[in-house]
C-alpha cells in the first residue's frame, strides 16, 4: 500500500520549470587550434563580477558544444582558484595565457556542500592566466585539446 501511495504522489509531481539564469550573458564563438584538429565552441562570456561570481552555478546541464569563458583585464596569479559551489555538473577548465595558449587543464567535480562555499575543493592552475574556459567534463579530451593549444574568440554571434 505504501508503494502504491508513493507512486501516486510521484505521478502527481509537477515537472521542474526550465532553468532561467538570473544573470544575462553575451556569447561568442571560440576556436581552439589543437595539434590534430580545430574545435569550435559557443561560449557565454563571464566578464563582469556578477557573471564571474554566478558562472554555471545552479544550471542543471550545459549544451554539449557550449562553454563559459571567464575573462580578466590583467593576469591572474596561479593560486587564484576556481571552485564548484552549487554547480551541478562535472566540468573541465582550461586556463589560458595572454597569447591564448592553454597553460593548464583541470577536471572539476560538483561540490557536495550546498551551504558552505568554503567546504568546496579549490582548483588552482599553478600558472598565471588571463582567461579560463569551462566545458562539460571530457570535452577537451574528445576533441584532442591539450595544454599548449591555442584559443581565440572569433565572433560574437549573440553578444
Amino acid at each position: 500500500m505504501a508503494a502504491l501511495l508513493a507512486l501516486s504522489f510521484a505521478a502527481c509531481k509537477e515537472a521542474e520549470p526550465p532553468y532561467v539564469s538570473p544573470v544575462t550573458w553575451d556569447t561568442a564563438q571560440v576556436v581552439i587550434a589543437g595539434a590534430a584538429d580545430t574545435a569550435r565552441l559557443l561560449v557565454e562570456i563571464s566578464d563582469t563580477e556578477a557573471r564571474k561570481s554566478y558562472g554555471l552555478m545552479a544550471r542543471p546541464s550545459l549544451n554539449p558544444e557550449s562553454g563559459m569563458l571567464f575573462t580578466y583585464d590583467s593576469a591572474q596569479a596561479g593560486d587564484r582558484a576556481f571552485w564548484m559551489f552549487r554547480t551541478k555538473m562535472p566540468l573541465d577548465i582550461a586556463f589560458i595565457d595572454s597569447a591564448g595558449a592553454i597553460g593548464r587543464i583541470l577536471e572539476m567535480v560538483p561540490c557536495e556542500s550546498e551551504l558552505y562555499a568554503e567546504a568546496c575543493p579549490r582548483y588552482e592552475p599553478s600558472v598565471p592566466y588571463w582567461s579560463a574556459l569551462e566545458v562539460n567534463q571530457g570535452w577537451f579530451g574528445r576533441h584532442g585539446i591539450a595544454e599548449g593549444d591555442t584559443v581565440r574568440v572569433e565572433t560574437k554571434p549573440g553578444g
